[in-house]
């Protein structure tokens, strides 16, 4: 959630201000989950030791 749902619309341009704002949050979020998920497997595969 980044906030998508919590504005009451009343100014077009305050509006669309917090649209950016939410979509830049969320797409900041994104990529660092993603590189959070690639470090992870990056870890699991360069950890898992085979007999």
């Amino acid at each position: 959630e980044c906030g998508l749902d919590h504005y009451q619309v009343r100014l077009y341009r305050a509006w669309y201000r917090h649209i950016t704002l939410s979509m830049a949050a969320l797409a900041y979020l994104t990529a660092v989950r993603a590189a959070e998920a690639a470090k992870g497997a990056t870890r699991r595969a360069s950890t898992t030791s085979y007999p």
